[in-house]
């Protein structure tokens, strides 16, 4: 629990020095995945009641990292893509994560590492049987934002969802 609270601080503190929101920023990394997804789904995929969604795409609006438009075919729906700004904000903010990153795994051995690797594999299947389990778990959207990546070697930059291939 205790290092679950401090990376939440620390995020939350870089991501705010950054001019970041910490919910935008996973919005941005499910739309970079799945850029033009509905404003439903991306709600589901981050697990937001519609009105937290559309007020948090609002200001995203207003900012000019996401446009709405209507389904061109079904215009009950709503599609969301970022902007170009909203593309470069989300590899800004990849870059401050991989950073982060590698902070916190540099002093570890690479035993260590995949130990680590290992255990976050196994909490992630864990709590995604216990989301559908719930009703709650709707298949993660992305392995940009819920699969597991793998851990950086020892002295080793983290790789990006880019360079990992988007799912």
């Amino acid at each position: 629990m205790r290092t679950l609270h401090l990376h939440r601080q620390l995020m939350a503190r870089t991501l705010v020095e950054d001019g970041s929101h910490p919910g935008q920023a996973v919005c941005l990394r499910v739309l970079a995945a799945h850029d033009g997804m509905s404003q439903r789904d991306l709600g589901r995929a981050l697990h937001l009641t519609p009105p937290t969604v559309t007020t948090m795409l609002q200001r995203m609006e207003r900012a000019g990292i996401v446009e709405r438009r209507p389904d061109e075919t079904d215009q009950r729906l709503t599609r969301v893509r970022l902007t170009a700004e909203g593309r470069k904000l989300e590899e800004r903010l990849r870059g401050i994560f991989a950073r982060y990153i590698s902070q916190a795994l540099d002093s570890m051995t690479q035993d260590d590492r995949r130990e680590l690797e290992r255990l976050l594999s196994l909490l992630a299947d864990n709590t995604a049987r216990a989301l559908a389990a719930a009703g709650a778990g709707e298949a993660p959207v992305s392995a940009a934002v819920s699969g597991p990546a793998p851990l950086p070697a020892s002295g080793e930059a983290p790789r990006s969802v880019a360079a990992r291939g988007r799912g």
